[in-house]
């Protein structure tokens, strides 16, 4: 094992730096000493550092006690600086501890980077918080234990009553973690889209075997729909041409209405021409009734004076 050298910088603490933004005192305040590596030198920033250097030995030292052939503290991967480096056979994998929050964006793209450089295995040790279920990490719920006992808080799986893997709270040990991970009895896998979490294999094969019974499920459950919708399908083609006949149908009867209607259109024409001539003819014979009349009286008025002239001659004779 070996430890490689920072670079010389200077760092204030951060719970400092806060309290000087808010404007806030703490006690007897003194101005920063400059100081080069992990913190200020604070206490909270020493022990930090210190926990942090020790749980990056300890690991290393689990990892060759549970048959990694190597394993360094602060190696580099390529041009890739790694807190820790271990090598079983051909395998190689990485393990980063953070004492803080985790930034997904960053760790995921490191993650690449290392993947690029060969490296498939990546743990993280980090605290809890929501950062676990979303990179292949495990989260410590003390960095500072008694007895070097480090115990995993969150990022283990186990096969529930349904068999699909799911978060379990009982505390793992570290230790136990570690032996499983090199031996490649632990891998990490995704339970979602989002999240995923280490678990044995044992329970990653109850896992998908859970997943390929409910992927049959899902299948049957889809061919039945398959059906159904075809059936359905067929019963609205049906009505479908149900419905065209019954168009055509219309149609038809509004073609045999429409001829019926020009029919009709031509005999009213007719009956108002036959009205027209009855109503002409009539207005003929009443000035032929009303010319009779005339000649009647003419006659009759002839009549008369014929029969007085011949009165009149033969009162004269």
């Amino acid at each position: 094992m070996r430890t490689k050298r920072r670079s010389d910088t200077q760092v204030v603490c951060g719970r400092r730096a806060l309290l000087d933004e808010l404007g806030i005192s703490e006690g007897g305040r003194r101005a920063a000493p400059e100081r080069t590596g992990y913190g200020c030198g604070c206490p909270d920033c020493v022990a930090k550092q210190w926990n942090t250097q020790r749980l990056e030995h300890w690991i290393c030292g689990r990892l060759t006690a549970a048959g990694a052939d190597e394993a360094q503290v602060d190696a580099r991967v390529g041009d890739i600086p790694v807190d820790i480096y271990w090598r079983r056979g051909e395998r190689r994998g990485v393990v980063e501890v953070r004492s803080g929050p985790l930034d997904i964006t960053a760790a995921r793209a490191h993650r690449e980077r290392l993947r690029e450089a060969g490296i498939d295995d990546v743990l993280w040790v980090v605290p809890r918080g929501y950062w676990v279920p979303l990179v292949p990490a495990v989260g410590i719920a003390d960095f500072a234990p008694a007895g070097a006992e480090y115990r995993i808080d969150q990022g283990m799986l186990t096969a529930g009553e349904s068999g699909f893997a799911a978060p379990v709270r009982a505390g793992w040990a570290l230790r136990e973690f570690l032996e499983g991970w090199v031996a490649d009895d632990i891998a990490w896998g995704h339970v979602d889209v989002m999240n995923g979490g280490w678990a044995e294999m044992g329970t990653w094969e109850k896992h998908t075997a859970a997943q390929a019974a409910m992927i049959e499920r899902q299948r049957n459950q889809l061919r039945d729909q398959r059906v159904e919708l075809a059936v359905s399908r067929q019963a609205v083609r049906d009505k479908q041409r149900l419905v065209t006949r019954l168009h055509h149908r219309i149609e038809r009867a509004a073609a045999a209405a429409d001829a019926h209607a020009i029919t009709l259109a031509g005999l009213r024409s007719e009956l108002v021409a036959q009205q027209r001539t009855a109503a002409g003819l009539r207005a003929t014979i009443t000035r032929m009734d009303r010319t009779l009349d005339q000649w009647q009286w003419l006659t009759c008025c002839a009549m008369l004076l014929v029969v007085a002239v011949l009165a009149g001659a033969m009162v004269m004779r």
